[in-house]
C-alpha cells in the first residue's frame, strides 16, 4: 500500500476528467464523482478499502471547509431581501419529501410485501426513516457549480440560504423522527438521549462557529498583508475547529458554516478572507473532496434494492420540485425562484450517510438498519451525479450563469 502514490494518481486523473467533461458542458464534479467511483474498492479497487480508511480526516477537513464558504455567502444584507422565500421554501422542501417518500414506502410495503419483510412496525420505521432522509441537501455540489459557473442573483442567493437552512432541520427531524419510533419500541431512554444530543451537537457548534469566526476576525489586525500567510491563519482556524467540534461531539458542518456567517457578517476583512479562499484553495478542496468522498459510495449497493431506490429518487426529486415551487408561491416570490430553485436542491451525501449510519449503532432498528443504509448508498450514488446538471441547469434557466468559462 503506498497511499501517496494513490492519492496522486487519484488526484491527477481526477482533474483531468473533470477539465475534459467541462468541455462538453457537465460540470467538472461529475467528473470527479466517477473517477473516485471507479478508483474505489466497488469498482476497480485501484485504491482498497484500508487507504480509502486512511483519507477520513482530509474528507472532514474539506466539507469544513466547504461549509464555511457556504457560510461565507450568506451575508444578510443579500439574505433578507428573500428570507421570507428561503424559510418557506426550506420548509415545505424538506416536509413534501417526507410525506411521499414516508406514504410511498408503506404502499410499496403492502403491494410487495416479498421486498419488505419487516411487518407493519418495520416498514413503519423504514418509511419514516427513508422520508426524513430524503430532507438535507448536500450543499458541496451546488456551492461547486455555483462558483465554477459564477452564479450571481435572487435563485442563487435563495439555493444558498436554503441549502445552509435544511442540513439543521433534517438533523433535528432525523432525531424527532428516532425520538419518536423509539418511544413507539419502547426504548424511551435512546429517544431522550437522541434528542437532547441534537440540541446539544447544533448549539453548541453555533457557539463555536462565532468564537472562530471571530478568531479569524482577530488575525486581520496583526495587518497580515500577503496572501500566504491569510491561507495559513484560514487553514489552521479551520482544521482547529473540525478537531475541536469532533473532541465535544457537535456538528462540524454547523460549525464550520456559522464560523463563515460571523466572519461575512462581522469582520471587516470579509472581502480579503473569501477572496483568497475562492482564488487559491476553493479548486484543490472541491477535487480533493469530490474524489475522496466518492471512494466510499458502493456501485454494488444499487442492484441489491433498485427499485426501493428507484422510489426513493424519484419521490424525492418530485418532492423537492413541489416543495420549492409551492412555497416560493406562498412566499409571493419572483417566477424564476418558484421554477428554477429546486433544481439545486438535489445533491445529496455526507450528512445523510452519517445519520444513517448512526442507526447501525442501535438494537431496536437491527432488522432494517442494512436495507435502509444500501437504499441511501444507492441514491447517493443518483444525487450526486444527477444534481449538479441539474443544478447547472436551473441557474441557466434563471440567466444567473455569468462565465461559461470551465478552465
Amino acid at each position: 500500500m503506498n497511499i501517496l502514490l494513490d492519492i496522486g494518481l487519484l488526484l491527477i486523473a481526477g482533474y483531468t476528467t473533470g477539465w475534459l467533461v467541462s468541455k462538453i458542458g457537465i460540470p467538472k464534479i461529475v467528473g470527479y464523482i466517477l473517477v473516485g467511483i471507479a478508483f474505489g474498492p466497488s469498482a476497480f479497487n485501484i485504491i482498497e478499502v484500508t487507504t480509502v480508511k486512511l483519507t477520513k480526516p482530509l474528507m472532514e477537513f474539506c466539507l469544513t471547509f466547504i461549509a464555511f464558504q457556504i457560510g461565507g455567502v450568506l451575508k444578510w444584507s443579500k439574505i433578507k431581501k428573500h428570507k421570507k422565500e428561503i424559510v418557506a421554501i426550506t420548509l415545505l422542501a424538506s416536509i413534501l419529501p417526507f410525506i411521499l417518500i414516508a406514504t410511498g414506502i408503506l404502499v410499496f410495503g403492502v403491494l410487495f410485501p416479498s421486498l419488505l419483510p419487516f411487518g407493519f412496525m418495520g416498514n413503519l420505521s423504514l418509511a419514516l426513516l427513508l422520508g426524513v432522509l430524503a430532507s438535507p441537501t448536500a450543499p458541496a455540489a451546488t456551492i461547486a457549480v455555483i462558483h465554477q459557473y459564477k452564479s450571481k442573483g435572487k435563485v442563487t442567493n435563495t439555493i444558498l440560504g436554503v441549502v445552509a437552512l435544511e442540513d439543521g432541520l433534517g438533523i433535528i427531524l432525523f432525531s424527532l423522527t428516532l425520538g419518536i419510533l423509539s418511544m413507539i419500541n419502547g426504548t424511551q431512554e435512546f429517544a431522550g438521549e437522541g434528542l437532547l444530543h441534537s440540541i446539544y451537537a447544533i448549539s453548541i457548534a453555533i457557539i463555536l462557529g462565532v468564537f472562530m469566526g471571530f478568531l479569524i476576525h482577530l488575525s486581520g489586525l496583526f495587518k497580515l498583508n500577503k496572501d500566504d500567510h491569510w491561507i495559513i491563519i484560514i487553514s489552521s482556524l479551520l482544521i482547529l475547529c473540525l478537531g475541536i467540534s469532533k473532541l465535544i461531539e457537535v456538528d462540524v458542518l454547523m460549525a464550520g458554516m456559522t464560523m463563515g456567517i460571523f466572519v461575512v457578517n462581522k469582520s471587516g476583512y470579509q472581502q480579503k478572507i473569501f477572496k483568497i479562499t475562492e482564488l487559491y484553495m476553493e479548486e484543490f478542496v472541491f477535487l480533493l473532496f469530490f474524489l475522496l468522498s466518492s471512494l466510499h459510495l458502493d456501485i454494488s449497493a444499487i442492484p441489491k434494492a433498485a427499485s426501493l431506490i428507484s422510489l426513493f429518487v424519484v419521490l424525492r426529486i418530485v418532492g423537492k420540485y413541489l416543495g420549492a415551487n409551492w412555497g416560493a408561491r406562498i412566499a409571493k416570490a419572483d417566477a424564476s425562484i418558484r421554477k428554477h430553485t429546486a433544481g439545486g436542491l438535489l445533491p445529496q451525501a455526507g450528512i445523510v450517510i452519517g445519520l444513517v449510519l448512526s442507526i447501525h449503532q442501535h438494537e431496536g432498528f437491527k432488522e432494517i438498519s442494512e436495507i435502509l443504509l444500501t437504499t441511501i448508498m444507492g441514491a447517493t450514488i443518483i444525487h450526486e451525479l444527477i444534481g449538479p446538471i441539474a443544478a447547472k441547469h436551473s441557474l441557466t434557466k434563471a440567466g444567473e450563469i455569468e462565465s461559461i468559462d470551465d478552465t
